[in-house]
């Protein structure tokens, strides 16, 4: 088979069938062009992985690319890199996978299907254990909190959570399964800003009828043990960004009196995961939600809209294959600070850090394992 039949631009991929794959493994005959570029530009979900070191990302791509099935996966990762959208959408569409999304995102869907593909016909895994499993939790519970705001920023004014929404994603299935939500009756600014009114959506009777913060997050944890959350099925919670556990829920516990809930230390920053796995940068959720090919659902800045539009991401990052791990944890103490003089919200969660508590941290991770759902 010659190189030109296999990867012809445009028209090759597509017709690669499982026999010509096999036949392409045992004859080794694709030789890469310009590997180490395209080996660098192709980085595995292990190696990527938010927060690796880099002695961890070093040691995982010795061991990644010792086959040489990698070399002819890198080869074709980068005829991919040179399709335009509409090619990547023939090819698609030839596999019968989906064409929703951007550019960046159809490339990582077709690169994933050969990658996959080429493993499981070469008879080999991938060679990281962290690359083993990609859905490691039975649920996911997705937050984004609204707080108190003025138009302009006050250092003296203390934000306090006002909408408190949860969207339960079970991972096995890639489906919604229930929402939770409640206002919350602010104590240090009882009257909401006009702009805070306008942002959020969120009147002064929302907040004036709702219980304390303390009553809706004993609401929230009664909801998560009625769904045997950390008991039969283990979770774990995913964001928008830094800021909902690491400043509002933080700063939250600490204006009631009340300890950070355990189960909260460690999260998801979807934002991280999204910008690592389709090689994009950090973007904001509404960009996020356009290149994954839909249009936000909702009012922006509504808790419970924002965190169904962020459950929509991840069923697409599932879809494609995605491994969504904690990637984030809280910074406990005196926060270290940026540059400007802010601290930083949260901490990197490593993989070395990740491996050390996956299945055990046990407020996340049932101590039996967890049954099909």
């Amino acid at each position: 088979m010659g190189e030109e039949n296999l990867c012809g631009k445009g028209q090759i991929i597509d017709s690669i069938s499982i026999d010509e794959i096999k036949e392409m493994i045992r004859t080794d005959t694709i030789e890469p062009q310009n590997e180490n570029k395209t080996v660098e530009e192709e980085k595995t979900d292990s190696e990527v992985a938010d927060g690796a070191t880099d002695e961890e990302t070093k040691e995982l791509k010795e061991r990644e690319y010792s086959h040489p099935v990698y070399k002819q996966i890198a080869f074709l990762n980068g005829k991919i890199n040179s399709y335009s959208k509409a090619e990547l959408i023939k090819n698609l569409k030839m596999l019968k996978l989906d064409t929703d999304g951007s550019r960046s995102v159809l490339a990582k869907r077709l690169k994933t299907f050969y990658k996959k593909t080429m493993l499981n016909v070469s008879g080999i895994q991938e060679q990281t254990g962290s690359s083993k499993i990609r859905i490691l939790f039975d649920f996911y519970v997705i937050i984004d909190y609204e707080a108190t705001c003025e138009l302009l920023r006050n250092s003296d004014f203390k934000q306090e959570i006002i909408e408190f929404p949860a969207v339960l994603l079970n991972c096995q299935k890639g489906e919604v399964q229930d929402e939770f939500r409640s206002y919350c009756r602010p104590v240090l600014n009882p009257l909401l800003t006009e702009f805070c009114t306008e942002l959020t959506g969120i009147t002064q009777n929302d907040v004036d009828t709702a219980p304390l913060f303390t009553e809706v997050l004993t609401s929230f944890e009664e909801w998560l043990q009625k769904k045997k959350l950390g008991t039969k099925y283990s979770f774990a919670i995913v964001t928008d960004g830094p800021w909902d556990m690491g400043h509002f829920l933080k700063s939250q516990c600490a204006l009631s009196n009340i300890e950070f809930p355990t189960y909260c230390k460690y999260w998801i920053n979807i934002r991280k995961t999204f910008s690592n796995f389709y090689n994009t940068g950090k973007l904001p959720l509404s960009t996020m939600i356009q290149l994954i090919g839909r249009e936000f659902q909702g009012r922006a800045h509504s808790g419970l809209d924002d965190a169904r539009n962020i459950a929509f991401i991840v069923q697409r990052l599932l879809k494609d294959g995605a491994r969504i791990i904690f990637n984030e944890k809280l910074v406990e103490g005196n926060a270290r600070r940026r540059d400007d003089g802010n601290p930083f919200f949260s901490a990197p969660v490593h993989n070395t850090e990740f491996k050390a508590i996956q299945g055990k941290f046990r407020p996340n991770f049932p101590q039996r394992k967890s049954s099909k759902v």
